[in-house]
């Protein structure tokens, strides 16, 4: 039997779930030299990581009991709930669930956590899993500063950008919600819709590539300026105003379409700008927008 008393436990870290992302972050915590146990429903996928210096658990009871940190890696907070509802003492034993959610589901979280006397930190992953462990690899934290501070090392460990970005435990599934969904997916459905239209007006694949480099470096920049303006409040502009902007994506949006192209991303930005310029922003920047992007607006 494992030595389970506080201060004396068998593991680092536990990884419950063991799907492609779990497996990644169980990977690479033994590979920093964590002493790493796993835990799946369906236990071949826990003992499949064993060649990686995992130890595939059974009881979900141990798994708890013998590590110092549980990481849950789960389809959802309710299956989260699920998977470790077996286990009864948490003595020494901190919890993070970094599996998909809403902030509202990470704030029911931590009030179930609390219950329990469970120590709990939401968190995020904002990287594919192969990213797991390089320099590409982050997993954002939000909640107690306290166990942050115990488990720091291990929470580090899958990239150089991972990090507790606020006390407020629902800050990283925000954040979540923001960049990955609201910016990241929305933007690369957007390329996929552009590079579709340009590809099948014979524009050269390496031409197309060369110019969106370009425009994504232009873009990293200007999402700086953006968050700037939004927080001050500020959008005079010596560059293109926001009718300008609308204008041209009007002009652009009725070329595609005439290409047989649905163009529903640039039909939205259209729609936004439109909007924006009604309520007489028009002669503004761009980023003046942000006084029409939310439900009361």
């Amino acid at each position: 039997m494992s030595d389970t008393t506080a201060g004396t436990k068998t593991y680092d870290v536990a990884v419950v779930g063991c799907g492609l992302l779990g497996s990644a972050l169980a990977r690479n915590f033994a590979a920093q030299g964590l002493k790493t146990a796993a835990w799946n429903r369906t236990p071949a996928k826990a003992k499949a990581l064993a060649g990686d210096g995992v130890s595939a658990l059974h009881d979900i009871d141990e798994v708890v009991r013998s590590s110092r940190l549980v990481v849950a890696v789960t389809s959802t907070y309710a299956t989260t709930r699920e998977a470790i509802a077996g286990a009864a003492d948490w003595t020494g034993t901190a919890l993070v669930n970094v599996g998909t959610g809403t902030p509202i589901e990470a704030e029911e979280m931590k009030a179930w956590a609390e219950e329990r006397g469970v120590p709990y930190l939401d968190g995020a992953v904002l990287c594919y899993p192969q990213q797991i462990g390089t320099e590409g690899g982050m997993v954002l934290y939000s909640g107690s500063p306290e166990i942050w501070a115990e488990h720091e090392r291990t929470l580090m460990a899958p990239g150089p950008y991972s990090t507790r970005v606020s006390d407020d435990v629902k800050a990283a599934s925000v954040l979540d919600a923001a960049i990955i969904a609201g910016f990241y997916s929305a933007a690369l459905s957007a390329y996929v819709e552009a590079s579709t239209y340009a590809l099948d007006q014979g524009v050269d694949p390496e031409t197309l590539n060369a110019i969106s480099e370009l425009a994504f470096q232009t873009l990293a920049a200007t999402t700086k300026e953006a968050v700037g303006a939004i927080v001050s409040d500020q959008h005079t502009t010596d560059v293109a105003t926001l009718g300008v902007y609308a204008a041209g994506c009007r002009a652009a949006l009725g070329t595609m379409q005439s290409a047989g192209h649905k163009a529903r991303l640039l039909t939205a930005a259209v729609q936004n700008l439109a909007e924006a310029e009604k309520a007489g922003l028009g002669e503004l920047g761009f980023f003046a927008s942000t006084k029409v992007a939310r439900a009361d607006a």
